[in-house]
């Protein structure tokens, strides 16, 4: 992730980033929580998991700018 966060002049790069620290927090939290709240712990896992896709689609978008052709 810091090599993610040194990349400044990537906006996808930024972007992926600050979702994983997202993601990261939220599994952070998951983890305080442990057992005691499940439906709470499970949002998190949940958040987490839409961050984490978030942030592979922006890495995805850097290592592929240009979009497919069109096959029509």
């Amino acid at each position: 992730m810091e090599r993610l966060h040194a990349d400044q002049g990537n906006d996808h790069s930024q972007s992926a980033a600050k979702l994983l620290t997202k993601a990261a927090e939220a599994l952070r939290a998951v983890a305080r929580l442990g057992s005691l709240l499940p439906v709470i712990s499970l949002w998190h896992l949940r958040t987490a998991l839409r961050q984490e896709a978030d942030a592979r689609g922006q890495l995805a978008a850097q290592s592929d700018p240009q979009p497919a052709a069109s096959l029509l």
